[in-house]
């Protein structure tokens, strides 16, 4: 079944047939993304898995069109910023870690069942790693900005397939600069953008397969330069 059939059914695709189908979106048609569609992608993305549980995403949608446009500016002139019927802006939070967050996410462990010894511990551990600034977390190489940038991603990655299953075209996003979709958004320091996640409905043809590295060059068994089995 082509991809674009599927999506001109009202049906979920499923996860084999996402992961088989999907392409990098070059253009949008503008059609929107309904508010129910994008609270499930988001809360996709809410579920993924981070390290203690500290969940350093954070996101900003971006659908207005001044808001767009804006936005295109700063993610080097890209046409489907504009097209797309929605963008959600991935960004990740340093003090995640620390303070406020930190809190937040071990009383919300408490509501379902952590002990309170279960939730100090956590918060040792935490405090051992991440107890420096920003940036320095012991025993953390290259950086702290790194562990934060691999935790956005699981989640942006999770919003992505969660996206596809329901039918829409999506375009990740890293030609971007920094400080001008900062600006943009009226996001603060010390909050770093990661990526950018365009969604909605294609406009004309897919991209076509480009295919895939054979597994054997990919993939070993055991340690590096062991053939996988099956490969």
């Amino acid at each position: 079944m082509s991809a674009l059939n599927v999506r001109g059914q009202d049906r979920e695709r499923s996860f084999s047939e996402a992961i088989a189908e999907r392409r990098a979106t070059p253009s949008f048609d503008g059609s929107p993304v309904p508010d129910e569609v994008l609270e499930k992608i988001i809360r996709a993305g809410i579920e993924a898995p981070s390290g203690y549980n500290l969940q350093p995403w954070r996101f900003v949608v971006v659908r207005a069109a001044e808001q767009k446009r804006r936005l295109r500016a700063a993610a080097m002139g890209q046409s489907k910023v504009e097209e797309a019927g929605a963008v959600i802006v991935c960004c990740g939070d340093p003090d995640a870690p620390r303070g406020r967050s930190l809190e937040e996410v071990l009383a919300e462990a408490a509501k379902h069942g952590f002990t309170q010894e279960q939730n100090q511990r956590v918060r040792e551990t935490v405090t051992k790693i991440f107890g420096g600034q920003p940036g320095t977390a012991l025993g953390l190489a290259p950086s702290y900005a790194v562990w934060v940038n691999r935790h956005v991603m699981i989640a942006f990655t999770t919003m992505l397939w969660m996206a596809e299953v329901l039918g829409y075209d999506t375009a990740p996003m890293e030609g971007f600069f920094e400080d001008k979709v900062k600006s943009a958004l009226s996001i603060p320091d010390p909050i770093r953008v990661v990526a950018l996640l365009g969604i909605g409905k294609r406009k004309g043809p897919d991209k076509l397969y480009a295919g895939r590295r054979d597994m054997r060059n990919v993939c070993f068994s055991e340690r590096w330069g062991n053939t996988f089995p099956g490969a």
